[in-house]
C-alpha cells in the first residue's frame, strides 16, 4: 500500500494570512479573538468577539492566479471562497508541486459548511438598491418574477459543486474532485478521502482545502440563541471557567502526495498519514449522543488503523470547543482511550487561539499541530493550563515535543460526525 505524505501547507486565520503569521500568533501567547462589528447592507447589526481577519477581500483577490477567471466568475464577492483560494495558493507554492496545467491528475477535495451563503444574505439588506430596481423593473407588478430575477444568481451560487469548479479553474487541477460537508469534522473526512485516492493509485497528489468566514453575524447569532456562544467572549476549552465557543475566520489547504514520489522529488515532508477512524451517531443535530461511545470508537479505530498504541501518542489536538457539556463529552470519550489516572500527552486547544473556524477547523488545527511539533513545543496560546478538575482528564505531560512525534487530531461535529486522524510529524522547522 502506498504511503501518503503532507508536503504543502497554506492557512488563513485571525492572526493573518500564511503559515508564518499563524505560528507567530500562536507562539506569542495571545489569542486572535477580538471585538468585531457585523454589518448588513452597510448597517451595524451585531457586536461580538471573534477571531476576524483584517485583510480585505480585494487585497486577497489581487494575489490569486488566473485573474481572468476571477473577473469572469465574479469571485471577488465571495469572501469565503477567496480565503480558501488564498490558502490553496500558499499550499501549492509551499509544496513546490509541479504539474502540467493542461494534463494532470492532481485531485481536489473541498469542504465548507455553507458556500455562498454570506453573499446571498447580504443581498437581502440592500434595500435602497432593491427598491430602485423594483421601480424601474417591468416586473414590479409581478413580485415572484422580480424577486427571482434579483436572487437567481446568488441562489445558484449556493451550489457546493461551484467551489470545486472555481478552485480547479484557478489552479488548473484536473484529477478526482469532491465536495464534502461533515459539519465541523469535515476536514478529517476530507483528508481520509484524499489518502484513499493516493493509496489506490488514482492520484499522485491531492489538494485538501476548506474554510469558513463567519464575519456577517448570522452564525454568531445562531450559536448565541442556542446558548453555545461564550458570554465572556473568551474560548477556554476544558477549563473550569469555560462558558462557550467563540468563532474565528479560517481557511486551510494541505497538499498530500505519494510519499515515495515526494521523497524522490526532494520535497519537504511535514507529516505522514498513519490512520483515521470515523463514526456517525444519527441522533441529534446540535448535541452528541452522550450515552454512546461512538466518538471513542472513532478514536480507537484511528489508532488501530495506524497500528499505534495510545501510549505512543505524543500530542492530542482535541475538538475542544469550550462549551461545558461538549467538553465533558469529549473528555469522557478520550478517557475511555487514555484512562484517567496516568499521564496524558499534552493537549493543544487550538480554538482558544484562533476561534472555532467551523468547516475549516480540522484542517486549520492540523496545521497548527504540525507547526507545534516542528517547533518542539505546544504554543502558549493553545495550552490547557487550568483543566477543570471535574472533567475525566489525565495529567498532561510537559508541553515540550519530540521530533517525529505522533499526533492524534480528534473532531466531533454537529449531526454526530466523529472523526480522528493519526499523523507522524517529521523533523524540526
Amino acid at each position: 500500500m502506498r504511503r501518503v505524505a503532507i508536503t504543502g501547507l497554506g492557512v488563513v486565520t485571525g492572526y493573518g494570512r500564511g503559515v508564518p503569521a499563524l505560528w507567530e500568533g500562536l507562539a506569542s501567547g495571545r489569542s486572535a479573538v477580538r471585538e468585531h462589528r457585523a454589518r448588513f447592507g452597510g448597517r451595524t447589526w451585531l457586536d461580538y468577539r471573534m477571531a476576524v481577519l483584517d485583510d480585505t477581500t480585494e487585497a486577497i483577490v489581487q494575489d490569486l492566479p488566473n485573474q481572468a477567471v476571477v473577473r469572469h466568475e465574479k469571485l471577488a464577492t465571495d469572501r469565503d471562497l477567496v480565503t480558501i483560494a488564498d490558502a490553496v495558493r500558499e499550499a501549492l507554492a509551499d509544496a513546490c508541486l509541479e504539474y502540467d496545467p493542461d494534463e494532470n491528475d492532481v485531485g481536489l477535495v473541498v469542504t465548507h459548511e455553507s458556500p455562498g451563503l454570506a453573499d446571498h444574505l447580504q443581498g437581502f439588506f440592500r434595500w435602497g438598491e432593491t427598491a430602485r430596481e423594483w421601480l424601474r423593473s417591468p416586473q414590479r407588478f409581478n413580485p415572484p418574477e422580480f424577486l427571482y430575477r434579483q436572487k437567481s444568481e446568488s441562489v445558484y451560487r449556493l451550489h457546493s459543486f461551484l467551489y470545486i469548479h472555481y478552485l480547479a479553474a484557478l489552479y488548473r487541477l484536473h484529477g478526482f474532485s469532491l465536495y464534502n460537508n461533515n459539519a465541523c469534522a469535515s476536514g478529517a473526512f476530507a483528508l481520509a478521502v484524499a489518502v484513499d485516492r493516493i493509496r489506490g493509485g488514482d492520484a499522485s497528489a491531492v489538494v485538501v482545502a476548506g474554510g469558513d468566514v463567519p464575519e456577517d453575524g448570522t452564525k454568531y447569532r445562531w450559536f448565541r440563541d442556542a446558548g453555545l456562544y461564550s458570554a465572556s467572549g473568551h474560548c477556554r476549552p476544558f477549563a473550569s471557567a469555560r462558558d462557550g465557543l467563540v468563532l474565528g475566520t479560517g481557511a486551510a489547504a494541505l497538499v498530500l502526495e505519494d510519499l515515495a514520489q515526494a521523497q524522490a522529488a526532494g520535497r519537504r515532508i511535514y507529516a505522514e498519514w498513519l490512520g483515521g477512524g470515523f463514526t456517525s451517531e444519527g441522533w441529534k443535530v446540535t448535541m452528541p449522543d452522550v450515552g454512546s461511545e461512538r466518538y471513542g470508537v472513532a478514536i480507537r479505530r484511528a489508532l488501530a488503523s495506524a497500528n499505534i498504541e495510545a501510549s505512543e501518542v505524543d500530542l492530542i489536538t482535541p475538538h475542544g470547543v469550550g462549551a461545558a457539556m461538549l467538553d465533558h463529552f469529549e473528555a469522557a470519550s478520550l478517557a475511555r482511550v487514555f484512562g484517567t489516572n496516568g499521564d496524558w500527552p499534552p493537549l493543544l486547544a487550538a480554538k482558544a487561539a484562533v476561534g472555532h473556524t467551523l468547516g475549516a477547523c480540522a484542517l486549520v488545527e492540523t496545521i497548527a499541530s504540525i507547526l507545534a511539533v516542528r517547533h518542539g513545543r505546544v504554543p502558549a496560546a493553545t495550552r490547557c493550563t487550568d483543566p477543570d478538575p471535574a472533567l475525566p482528564l489525565g495529567v498532561q505531560r510537559p508541553f515540550d515535543l519530540r521530533q517525529d512525534a505522533v499526533l492524534l487530531k480528534c473532531t466531533n461535529g454537529f449531526a454526530g460526525q466523529n472523526g480522528a486522524i493519526v499523523l507522524r510529524v517529521m523533523g524540526r522547522a
